[in-house]
């Protein structure tokens, strides 16, 4: 098992039309979910906890081997359907330069912060469909076991202060269904 996903960037990747619009929009996922929701926009926090990342994502923050990073999980709901699982790796520096926002979200999106606030900016977008022996897939669907083989991500980070932090954000098959 490789335990890690690819990664291109999304010129690199034949990505299908419906999915291709929602890999590369630069706004805000958050704000996107809640104008498709038939049931109800809601986020569901699976928990944020300190624990070393994953590889992939310690070698794009370039983080020591043994740095522990804040990381928190959700996903993103229409009523009861989980239509995308985000995990959000927050290195030590840009957590101490902003715990009170950090600690303050709970069941909040991190896009409300993220795009509300005009200071922080948005790195480049990566993209990846995630196949059933990378770590992120397994994460992403252990909630919501799905029946597909791989997965489509995307990833990029935000600067808050100059400090980084890395959002992948996994999309669920539901969204697919909904978006038709």
């Amino acid at each position: 098992m490789r335990d890690w996903s690819r990664w291109y960037w999304p010129e690199q990747l034949n990505i299908p039309a419906k999915v291709r619009h929602w890999m590369v929009d630069q706004g805000s996922l958050t704000r996107r979910l809640q104008t498709i929701s038939h049931h109800g926009f809601s986020v569901d926090w699976l928990g944020s906890h300190w624990q070393k990342p994953l590889v992939e994502e310690r070698r794009w923050l370039s983080l020591p081997l043994e740095q522990l990073a804040y990381q928190r999980q959700v996903r993103l709901l229409d009523g009861d359907t989980a239509l995308v699982f985000a995990r959000t790796i927050v290195p030590l520096a840009t957590y101490l330069n902003n715990r009170r926002r950090f600690t303050a979200l709970g069941n909040r999106p991190l896009g409300e912060m993220l795009f509300n606030d005009v200071a922080v900016q948005r790195g480049p977008i990566q993209v990846a469909q995630l196949r059933r022996d990378s770590a992120l897939f397994r994460e992403a669907s252990a909630l919501d076991p799905v029946a597909s083989v791989s997965l489509w991500a995307r990833r990029s980070c935000f600067y808050l202060q100059g400090e980084p932090l890395l959002v992948n954000e996994i999309f669920l098959p539901a969204l697919w269904s909904v978006v038709e």
